[in-house]
């Protein structure tokens, strides 16, 4: 029997020698190789700022805290209200549990609306629909490796001036009409989490093109601090009692990394594309081999949104009936190869959920569907021909073929 997990280490000789350079120089806190990091990173992707965090959960936190309204000396004048409490914050029922609790942090509520169960990603008539006087923003959450229908949720934000931030920790290095995804809203995150598309073991990224936001996020990264705001001397002659090297301007997280994990994350950024290639032509493997189960309607792989690259984050899939999910969990499970729910299934089912405040826009009959049929398994860049093919054969095998 072969054994099928999730994902496979991807750290080899060369993070490894990165890292004991690390080691080697006596600084391994956050200092110049995050900062080199952060600018590859940023050159990547094309866009401005690129601020490196300890995960993929606080760059979500750092999102939602930026466009929070608690900068008592902001001069930045924004077309879009900032988030107060009580305002609401637009998102789709299938996610990741951390792109929802930092709404609540802000003292915002979420608003969840429906997701496609062909597509897995947000539905935008239902996000139209969603849409009240206390909207502050919407959270796009593009969901294992497929993207969004994120060019109609831009026009809807620009039309109604509110703020996009793009969750893209399942979506890194996917593109939509040759644009990264990530990098179409105002903020956007990422994740490199062991398991994710590239990983720096733990940590993440958040992104923007706007100075005021970036400089911001700097700041809430660190305490409160100005040490790494880029306009820390506007603050310094504003306050001159106060010693510069300790002056703090707002509320703050401790989120930072360390050069350690950024020195793996430079090595792996340089692999990103060979892997999101790999991962793209296992999918395509599979769904050929799969096509005539769709056509007789007996699992629903995941459809590409149309303009997207997708970078599979494993190979989800519906079944069509729940016993016919658990059954062939049971299977792929029984024959070594690892499988997992698809993501949280529908949030507001979760029992977390009475923690926050929130509301239900219109009926989540996707998302209900998403988790009490969907499954997925492994499709790690590092996988061998043999292993897609004992995939195939397993699969083949439980439908009788």
């Amino acid at each position: 029997m072969i054994k099928i997990p999730l994902n496979k280490n991807t750290i080899g000789t060369a993070e490894k020698r990165a890292l004991n350079k690390v080691f080697d120089s006596g600084y391994m806190t956050m200092g110049k190789v995050t900062k080199k990091f952060e600018a590859a990173f940023s050159k990547h992707l094309g866009v401005k700022h690129a601020i490196y965090v300890n995960s993929g959960s606080s760059a979500n936190l750092l999102a939602f805290s930026a466009i929070q309204d608690n900068d008592k000396f902001r001069k930045f004048k924004s077309r879009n209200d900032f988030l107060k409490p009580n305002d609401e914050i637009i998102v789709p029922a299938v996610t990741w549990s951390t792109s929802i609790w930092p709404i609540s942090q802000t003292g915002a509520k979420s608003v969840f609306v429906d997701s496609e169960p062909d597509t897995l990603q947000m539905n935008v008539n239902s996000i139209k629909k969603a849409i009240s006087k206390k909207t502050k923003a919407i959270c796009m959450v593009h969901v294992l490796g497929n993207g969004g229908y994120i060019e109609e949720v831009r026009d809807i934000c620009d039309k109604k001036k509110i703020w996009l931030i793009e969750d893209t920790c399942e979506s890194l290095g996917v593109k939509k009409k040759n644009k990264y995804l990530g990098t179409f809203g105002d903020i956007g995150t990422y994740s490199f989490y062991f398991s994710h598309h590239i990983t720096t073991v733990e940590g993440g990224m958040i992104v923007t093109n706007n100075d005021y936001l970036a400089n911001k996020i700097y700041s809430l990264r660190s305490h409160g601090w100005t040490r790494d705001m880029f306009n820390a001397k506007e603050y310094e002659k504003q306050f001159p009692e106060i010693d510069p090297r300790f002056l703090f301007v707002n509320v703050g997280y401790n989120l930072r990394s360390t050069d350690m994990n950024a020195s793996i994350g430079l090595v792996q950024l340089k692999k990103l594309e060979k892997f999101n290639n790999k991962r793209h032509e296992i999918g395509k493997t599979w769904n050929k081999a799969f096509s005539h189960l769709k056509k007789n309607e007996l699992i629903q792989p995941m459809e590409i949104t149309k303009g997207t690259k997708a970078s599979w984050f494993g190979f989800p899939v519906i079944c069509k009936t729940r016993k016919m999910r658990d059954d062939l969990r049971e299977h792929l499970e029984k024959n070594g190869i690892e499988t997992r729910p698809i993501i949280c299934g529908n949030m507001t089912k979760q029992p977390g959920i009475k923690n926050i405040k929130y509301r239900i826009s219109g009926n989540l009959s996707g998302a209900d569907i998403i988790m009490d049929r969907g499954i997925f398994w492994g499709s790690s860049p590092d996988m061998t021909k043999s292993e897609i093919n004992y995939v195939i054969r397993i699969i083949k095998k439980f439908f009788n073929e």
